[in-house]
Order: structure tokens, then sequence, then C-alpha cells
């Protein structure tokens, strides 16, 4: 928030920090009020003063130049070459000297014009960025004086903060609000602005009908009816204000209320009277399906939340948030209505960010403005509407307030406050700090009853106040000792330590951890995961609704999402379109689901790899699911899993091949799938390499991990490797020729692998050759060749029997 230096010091004396403005900024940042830069306006007029001419003759050797002799002030002249002809003997105007920097880039110095010097330029209002076009020289009125600094004559020598306003400080989104932060802090005393608008003792509520439907919603509603106002452009001092702070200028009517709103922090709307069917005001919640359009021409669909404005028959105004096209002020305008309001911050909230609206109004009513301030506020506007644009202000003003809003007494004992913040407490500067915050304090030794004043939405419960008090006071005035802790340390939580296993394990492998929102698009979700109960069959839990977002950041943010695969996709495509070809990356995310007792959350991990990793050296053939694969039962293994194995899947989730999904299956459950990624998937996002992805249940398949594994002593006898190739049946996957091996044979073989796997050649369509590998030791003695050979015949001879496989 931008906010003027000389707005502020109209209602606290400043004036001492405008050569030191940095000084405030450090006491406003101190005190919680984040001032992020300072702007001296003055600075970009520096060597620019009021000059008077007191002789201008031709140039000698140029037509359209003359050659100036300009005073400013204390007998000083200088000689000035100017190109303009609108200026003659007497005229003030502007000088820029030696060394000056103009808005428009211009840096002046010292020069000869067609061999005459120039020290300086006689300025146009163009050159001074006063306006984009200019006719000629900027001539000032005959008291100008001469030699004074031109940003403090054109009243441009104004100081501005750029504050970061915490979302809970509501009360400071104005320069009276401000203000009375400083005087709270310096101590100095604060001015009000005038509230005397000369009434007619004509009423506004014979002139407007106003009703309020939803109370709850807007618990005070104050209007105001003024008559016979003239249109126009604002006066520059209001237009000078208002765009020094980045508000354009719209007219005397629009341009006040935004003036007030800055001053008070209480936004305003002004209707224009004669475009309100019926000269009626209701405020009520839309009709679904029902439309709105807002001053700037955009149409909106309402669903039937928003709290809205409407006259006899249609809405003109969201409220809080925007005037409707069909009811605001424009040049023809004669008789507003003012409406100064206090709607509840959580529904302006939510009907701003569902309809995407940001509006000052909006920002400060979802924040909470002071809701006994509204008279006051409607007086002030009513004042200013009738200095710069004249009319009758009508009295008897419409102010619905059914239920007043009252802040309730806080009980504050002082050596609560001393415990919170961590040093003794002086009860007088507790009860300093907190009256000059203007709460009203009663004292009883080390008791205090406090009542927050009304403008502080964030004053509710004691630890609110001991927050102000360390606040104020200084928060680099709390010690830092230690806290006396003994005993051991608590041990982790048994989640965190699998969590941060699983992270450096899988770091070890190069995978990077990816960090994704929760929230996702509903649409896109479901293209990619596709049918429920193929999640279901995979081990995958989820439900057919996914858990909608009431208030969603945007329509992109609007489900919780039921896959951690469906993230790692959006970072897929992010990182492919971006140039990065390869990559592997994990998540070990929430997904969420609708549950019979309510809604439902569990731990999921998903990896995804893609691209080859390729060099002037090496290049890699093998497909990306089986690197994850092996990076997966590496990862299980490691961190303790017994007794599983893959299951082909014919049919898994739909965003994975059909032919290449395998499920995780422990103790005959299924705990998650791997796989490539779909074609379809692929050719829709332009995605040209190889992908790979997996997904599992991590919370549930945790519960199986062994948690303490038994150490087994080296075997002291040599072992023995052994390679068979058999050819079996293409749709036999030869992870069950693995496990029936090992289940066979345990007593001697320690350890498979495959190692080759093989189609087409003289090998029939229907068959293919898988390679193993075997480990081979005894534990008790070294085994012979005659062993060797007469296990490796049993093997044969075995898996012949249970899959019909020959050994090649």
């Amino acid at each position: 928030m931008k906010v003027s230096l000389k707005w502020i010091n109209e209602f606290v004396d400043v004036k001492e920090f405008f050569q030191k403005p940095q000084d405030l900024a450090t006491i406003l940042t101190s005190a919680g009020l984040e001032v992020e830069g300072v702007e001296n306006q003055a600075k970009q007029f520096q060597q620019v003063v009021v000059g008077a001419i007191i002789e201008k003759k031709q140039h000698p050797d140029a037509d359209k130049l003359s050659v100036c002799q300009v005073s400013t002030g204390d007998g000083v002249v200088h000689q000035i070459v100017c190109g303009a002809k609108n200026h003659k003997e007497g005229d003030k105007v502007i000088v820029a000297l030696p060394g000056a920097s103009l808005p428009n880039g211009m840096n002046i110095t010292v020069t000869k014009l067609r061999g005459v010097d120039s020290s300086g330029m006689l300025c146009s209002e163009k050159e001074l960025g006063l306006s984009n076009e200019s006719k000629g020289l900027l001539i000032l009125p005959e008291d100008a004086k001469a030699g004074m600094d031109f940003s403090k004559y054109y009243s441009l020598d104004d100081v501005f903060f750029e504050l970061k306003v915490t979302p809970n400080r509501a009360d400071c989104l104005s320069h009276y609000g401000l203000a009375r932060e400083i005087s709270c802090i310096i101590e100095k005393p604060l001015l009000t602005p005038s509230e005397t608008p000369k009434l007619s003792k004509e009423s506004t509520k014979k002139k407007i009908k106003l009703s309020l439907t939803n109370g709850d919603l807007c618990p005070r509603f104050t209007g105001r009816y003024v008559a016979g106002v003239k249109v126009g452009d604002s006066p520059g001092w209001l237009k000078q204000r208002l765009e020094s702070l980045g508000f354009n200028s719209i007219n005397n009517i629009v341009d006040v209320t935004n003036y007030v709103m800055l001053e008070t922090g209480q936004p305003l709307h002004a209707y224009d009277v004669d475009n309100l069917e019926g000269k009626e005001i209701r405020v009520a919640t839309s009709e679904k399906n029902e439309s709105f359009t807002s001053l700037d021409g955009t149409e909106y669909k309402l669903d039937g939340s928003e709290l809205m404005i409407y006259d006899a028959k249609k809405p003109v105004g969201m409220a809080g948030i925007v005037g409707g096209k069909n009811s605001g002020v424009s040049e023809s305008t004669k008789d507003i209505f003012i409406e100064c309001a206090y709607f509840v911050p959580q529904t302006v909230r939510k009907s701003s960010r569902r309809h995407g609206i940001e509006t000052d109004s909006g920002y400060r009513f979802s924040r909470g403005v002071d809701p006994t301030a509204n008279l006051r506020v409607l007086d002030r506007v009513t004042e200013l509407v009738l200095k710069v644009a004249g009319g009758e202000a009508y009295s008897d003003v419409h102010d619905i307030y059914p239920t007043p809003i009252d802040k309730s007494v806080i009980s504050l004992d002082s050596d609560f406050v001393s415990q919170k913040v961590g040093m003794p407490v002086d009860e007088q500067k507790l009860s300093s700090w907190l009256t000059r915050l203007n709460c009203k304090v009663d004292i009883n030794g080390k008791k205090f009853s406090v009542v927050p004043p009304s403008f502080r939405v964030d004053l509710n419960i004691a630890e609110d106040l001991v927050e102000e008090y360390a606040r104020l006071e200084g928060y680099d005035k709390i010690p830092t000792n230690p806290p006396n802790v003994s005993g051991e340390p608590s041990p982790h939580v048994k989640s965190y330590e699998l969590h941060y296993s699983i992270r450096e394990k899988l770091s070890l492998y190069g995978v990077s951890e990816a960090l994704n929102y929760a929230f996702v698009n509903d649409s896109r979700q479901k293209k990619f995961v596709g049918e429920e109960k193929l999640l279901d069959e995979a081990g995958l839990p989820t439900t057919v609704e996914p858990v909608k977002i009431l208030n969603p950041l945007s329509e992109d943010y609007n489900v919780l999402r039921s896959s951690t695969a469906y993230s790692l996709f959006n970072n897929l495509c992010l990182n492919y379109r971006r140039g990065n070809l390869t990559g592997k990356l994990f998540e070990l995310g929430q997904v969420f689901k609708k549950g019979t007792q309510g809604y439902v959350q569990s731990q999921r991990l998903a990896l995804v790899y893609w691209g080859r990793d390729e060099n002037l050296w090496k290049s890699s053939n093998h497909l990306n699911v089986f690197s994850l694969k092996a990076h997966v039962e590496n990862l299980f293994l490691q961190m303790g899993l017994v007794d599983w194995e893959w299951k082909q899947l014919s049919r898994g989730p739909s965003f994975l091949h059909p032919g290449q999904t395998a499920a995780l299956v422990v103790q005959g459950k299924l705990f998650g799938v791997i796989g490539s990624l779909h074609p379809k998937i692929k050719s829709d996002e332009k995605i040209r390499c190889d992908v790979a992805f997996a997904e599992f249940d991590i919370e549930s398949l945790s519960q199986l991990f062994v948690r303490q594994i038994k150490a087994v002593p080296l075997v002291a006898y040599p072992a023995v490797e052994r390679d068979l190739a058999f050819i079996c049946d293409k749709t036999l996957a030869a992870g069950e020729i693995e496990r029936y091996i090992l289940t066979q044979f345990s007593e001697n073989i320690v350890h498979i692998k495959i190692f080759d796997a093989f189609e087409g050649g003289n090998l029939s369509e229907e068959k293919k050759s898988l390679g193993f590998r075997f480990l081979v030791q005894d534990k008790n003695k070294t085994m012979s060749e005659e062993q060797l050979l007469d296990l490796q015949s049993k093997i044969i001879e075995s898996v012949k029997a249970k899959f019909g496989a020959e050994v090649r």
C-alpha cells in the first residue's frame, strides 16, 4: 500500500521526518508495519526552481531561438537559450539548472547552442512530467517567487512509503488509520478529519427505500441522498493526491469516494438515483445463474451465494466489491445515493475469490472495517461532495444497524504478559500502551480489564494484547535466554523417520523430490486418473467424487487431489516443455477422499522417470520402467519389506500402458502400481520420450516394514554363479519363474536376477527367451561340480514341469 507523508501530516505532526523519512520507516517496520520502499518526490526535481525572465533577445545566429537572462533569486542570473515562443520579459517560468535530471530523462548541463552559452533550460509541462503534451513553456502566476524550489511551489515535495500491511492490520489500510498508529508509537496528538456538511431538512428516507434481507451478512448499512450535483472533472488538489497514489481520476464524485476510502479506510459507493428502478435499494443474496455486469463491463454469472445490492428489479452492485454498470455515476448524473456499509469480511472474501475480482474496496472489506464509523465517514464524504460538486445533501439518513457490534472485555494479568514475552512487565508501561492504542483500560493491581477499540478487529483475546505490548515495547528488548531443559529429547515421530529414510535413499539414486500443492483441477485430474475403480483395484483407494474446495483460489485449484502421480505428471510436462528432456522425481504427499465418517487423507509415494541419460561415452537402451522398478525394489528391501511380488495387470489405472503395468502385492494385498505412461497421454502432451510412473500407498505399506533387521553371519564357503536361459510363453512373467525357483531351492539359491529377455529371431511369435543368473552357495561346505550340475538339472526339470519352459 502506497501512502503519502504529507497526508499523514494532516492528522499527526511528522514534519521532522520529511528530511529523514528512513527514520520513520524504521520505526514503523520495528512496530510490525514493514516499509518496503521510500520515495522522495522532491528528489526528481533537484536543481529545478522558479525563475523570472528579466531580459529576452533574439539569438544572433538562429531565428527560432532566443537568449534569455533569467533570475533565480538572490541576484543570481543565468543565461539560457530557449526555442519556445510563448514567453516574454517579466514572465515567471520553471528553470532546470545544470545538474538537474528531469522526469523525461534529460540531464541538464552547461552547453553552447549555435555558439551561445546556455546554463540551463526553461521547462514545459511535458518536460516536467506533468502532461503528455505541451504547446510551450509553463508560465507561472506573477506572484511566484523566483528561486523557490519547483517541487515545493507545485506541491510535488511529498514522501511516499510503500507499506506491507499484514492481513490482521486492516485498521492501517488508510492514511488516518496509519496516522493513528504513528500517533500511538511516537506519542503525539491525533487530529480527526472534519465532518461538518451543510444539510437540508429534506429526508433521505422519503427519496430512497432501503431494506436488508441478509442482516447476518450486512450488519450495518447507511446511506444519504444528495440532489443536484454537477458531475465533472475533479479540482487539481484532488486529482493530484489520487494520481500520486496510483489512482486514475474518473470524475469528481467517484474521486471523492476514493479519496475518503484512502483517508478513512471505509469503502464507499455512489449510485445514480435516476438509474435505480423504483428508487429502492435492497441488500440480499443472489439468485442462482443470475447475471451481473460490473462497472468495467465484465459480465459475471452468479451462483446464489454472493451478497448483492439490488434496486427494485435488478442487481446494481456486488456487495463490498464492485458497482454495477447500470447504476454508475456519469456526466448526466444529477442525484446520487451514497452507500456506506459494513459487510462481513468472509462473504466479501469468498465472492471476490470465486469470481477473481480484486478491487481496493474488496481488499479492505475482506480484512474488516470499523462498523461504528459509518455515520462519521458518511458525513465526511458528503462534506467533500458538496465542496467539489455542489448539490443539496439530505438529512434523516438511512442507518440500518439492528444489532450493534461491540467489543468484549478482555481480562489481562501483568504476570501473564510477563510469562508470555519472557521478561518483567512494567504495569504503567502496559497501561500506557493500551491507552494509546485507544483501548478502554480499568486497572486493579496487576489485573487489567481491557475493551479494544472497534477498529481493531484483530484484538479479541488476552494473547492479542500481549502481542501488542511486545510489538510496541520492542521485540529487540526481549532477552534471548535459552529455556531450561531437563531429560532426554523425545523420540522422533515414526512417520517422520520413515519419510526421512525414504527421501535419503531415493536421493542416492539421483531422484529429486517434488513439493506440490494438494489443490488440483478436477476435470484435468479425471482425464489423467480415469476410472476410480481401476485405482481401487490397484491398491490405491479413492472415491468417485473428489473433495471439492468451497473457496478455491482459482478453477485450476478447485479440488483436493486423489493421486500424487497426477501432480508429478504436471511436473513432467512443465520440465519437458522447458527443455529438461530427462529427469527423475518423487513426491511423498497426501491424497484425499470422502469416507463414511468424513474426509480421509492418506500418504502416497509417487515416482516418475523420463528420458534417457546419454553422453559421448555411453547410451542407455533400457526402458525407464525397468530402472524405476529396480530402484523401487532396492528401496523396499532397504526399508525391510519381505515376501512381496509383482502382479501383471491386464488393465491398470488409465494413465498407465495396459501391457506394461504391474501391481505390488504383499501378503495377498495390492499396495500400488508401476508401469509406462499411456501412449495416448504422451501423444496428447507431445512427450516424445520414454516415461515410467509408480504410485504406492506408503502409509499402509509401511505397516509391513520389518523395523528390526536381524544380522546374518557371513558364509565362509564360496558362492558360484550359473546362467540358464528358458524359452517360455510370451505371457509368462519372469517374476513367476524367479519366485518359484527361490521357493523350491531356497536352501542353495541365494539370489536370482534376470539378465536377458529376447523375442523374435528363430523363436515363434508366442515364445520368448528369459536369461537368469543364479548365485549358488552351501552354508556348510564347498559345493562340488557334481552337486552344481545336479542342482542345475533339478531346476531345469522343475521349471519345465511347472511352466512348460524349455532350456535354451
